[in-house]
């Protein structure tokens, strides 16, 4: 499956459940007054990362 997501935990709890990840594709959220906080706070706390309209391949897939 291609996983669109800006969370790397759910790639890791799909597989675990037997699920096949082929690429994971990064959402593009433009940070404004109103989410910014919130987007850095996941950034940091999660480790979420933000995507530019771009595909990342995953590895060992």
């Amino acid at each position: 499956m291609r996983l669109m997501t800006n969370n790397l935990a759910k790639r890791a709890g799909l597989e675990g459940c037997g699920l096949r990840i082929v690429e994971r594709v990064l959402l593009e959220i433009r940070p404004n007054e109103h989410n910014l906080a919130y987007l850095q706070t996941k950034a940091e706390r999660m480790g979420h990362q933000s995507g530019e309209n771009k595909a990342v391949a995953s590895s060992g897939a």
